[in-house]
């Protein structure tokens, strides 16, 4: 079967139209060795993890060349033999890991009570600065991006509510040496219950637009940055607010939706295009909104089509869905996605994408079904190549995988934020004919991912092309073998320029 992929990419002042042809397999482009089927191990006491199971953060925050686990409130440092250990470095979570002073070293945002940033010093040492404080204290989550694109995080911190009292969010313009500018609410008009924050370019015009998740049965925000960090409200114009099921009508202050407590972007069917997976908690009455799979319809709009109507693609309801982490576990060249659940009698459960953003639950047959949890996040501790997953204080390893992979480390400064989140790297294999993208993510409605990108490449054991759009608006491309962890540094790019089909 051919598959037509085409991604569109605007990097700051230039659009252009990238298109990339059928998907498939070229001869002898294959591993002799048959492809074992994916498995998980339950690694937990093994790797000494141990600690709260709040929210997970991952990040090398040490430089070490392998990542550490903010779990919950404990750091864990990986020792780079598959075991952990928990350090007092003056950093604890949970929170947001970033470079807010571009120095080169992963700083940490503790969104708990005022909240709290802390500068690494280096030699495995924090320092807690002045920063802004969150006075409304009820903070579920934050995450950073360079929202007005001067080369310096900013974060984004969502409030819930006492008891029933929503309170507000804040945005915070932040200066290079960890102080703000200013802390304001984008929404002016009414507070909402907040319990997720997500950063992505989906309409790929080169700067961070903002996706909150509210609960409550309020509608979420779909907040699109005009470039210099203002933004304009569109939930419902683009179709990401929710479903008015004509049964919220009681409320004076809003439509009814769903319960959103955590959401996450990622192209889910390989067409360069961020798509959105809304979790919505949903109680039985059928008007309330289940999970969501919001498929980007591309230019001109950037409108979402919800594919999961009565489980249409495959996300099947449970009462009590929390938070998502979308990860290629299998290497197949597709993202899967682990939604866990929060009620006693649901578990959290594992979908495998079929590649065109279709999905059949996997959980019980990969032995990784979990109760009870707001975490969940995807990293390859062991420096394998391929994703293990860690869920609910549980560490899964990933074992018999054989397929190909690449992973992209994208160093920024020279434009860009030092950690270089917001950065859109793709990669293309198979002779041309398959392309993924992903985004460097300051956090994930709470919990993160690491900072390096992970690509699944099939059976594709050559060379393949890296593409970086930095933040900045510079770019570049290398050709790199798989089964390596690349480096792309913004201090060898360029401005883009010439034919954008294949770059500059």
């Amino acid at each position: 079967m051919t598959i037509r992929i085409s991604s569109r990419i605007r990097i700051i002042s230039l659009l252009a139209l990238i298109t990339i042809s059928a998907c498939v397999l070229p001869e002898g482009d294959v591993i002799a060795d048959p492809v074992e089927p994916t498995r998980f191990e339950d690694v937990t006491e093994a790797a000494g993890i141990e600690g709260g199971v709040g929210q997970a953060a991952w990040a090398d925050y040490d430089h070490d060349g392998d990542v550490d686990l903010m779990n919950g409130s404990a750091l864990l440092q990986n020792n780079g033999d598959g075991t952990f250990k928990r350090v007092e470095v003056g950093a604890s979570g949970p929170g947001v890991w970033g470079d807010a002073n571009n120095d080169g070293r992963l700083d940490f945002y503790r969104h708990t009570g005022e909240g709290e940033l802390r500068l690494n010093q280096g030699g495995g040492m924090f320092k807690s600065v002045e920063f802004f404080r969150n006075t409304n204290r009820l903070s579920e989550s934050a995450a950073w991006a360079d929202a007005n694109g001067d080369g310096i995080l900013d974060l984004y911190v969502t409030n819930y509510e006492h008891p029933q009292n929503p309170q507000r969010d804040f945005y915070i313009e932040s200066n290079a040496d960890g102080t703000y500018k200013k802390a304001v609410q984008l929404n002016k008009k009414q507070a909402w219950s907040a319990r997720g924050v997500n950063w992505a370019d989906f309409d790929n015009d080169g700067d961070q637009d903002l996706y909150v998740s509210n609960y409550r049965l309020m509608p979420n925000q779909l907040y699109v940055n005009d470039g210099s960090g203002k933004f304009t409200e569109q939930g419902w114009q683009r179709g990401v607010a929710g479903t008015d099921s004509g049964a919220g009508r009681e409320s004076p202050d809003y439509i009814y939706t769903g319960h959103t407590i955590g959401s996450c972007w990622g192209d889910l069917n390989n067409d360069g295009l961020l798509d959105l997976i809304v979790v919505n908690f949903a109680h039985p009455p059928k008007w309330q909104n289940r999970p969501q799979v919001l498929v980007n319809d591309g230019p001109p709009d950037y409108k979402f089509t919800d594919t999961n109507k009565d489980a249409a693609a495959g996300i099947y309801w449970q009462e009590s869905y929390a938070k998502a982490a979308l990860g290629d576990y299998d290497n197949d060249g597709d993202l899967d996605v682990y939604m866990t659940t929060v009620y006693g009698g649901d578990t959290g459960e594992l979908f495998e994408n079929d590649g065109s953003g279709r999905f059949r639950k996997v959980g019980d047959e990969l032995k990784v079904r979990r109760k009870n949890s707001y975490q969940v996040a995807w990293a390859d501790y062991d420096n394998d190549g391929d994703l293990d997953l860690f869920v609910a204080g549980r560490l899964f390893r990933n074992i018999g995988n054989r397929h190909s992979w690449i992973k992209v480390k994208v160093v920024g400064g020279a434009g860009s934020n030092g950690a270089a989140i917001g950065a859109r790297v793709r990669v293309t294999s198979h002779g041309g004919k398959l392309a993924q993208i992903r985004e460097v993510s300051g956090g994930n409605s709470g919990n993160q991912n690491p900072l390096t990108a992970h690509f699944g490449l099939r059976d594709h054991n050559k060379t393949v092309k890296v593409e970086v759009f930095f933040p900045s608006g510079k770019y570049n491309a290398w050709h790199v073998k798989p089964r390596t962890t690349f480096v792309a540094r913004e201090s060898e790019a360029k401005k883009p320029g010439g034919d954008t089909t294949t770059g500059p």
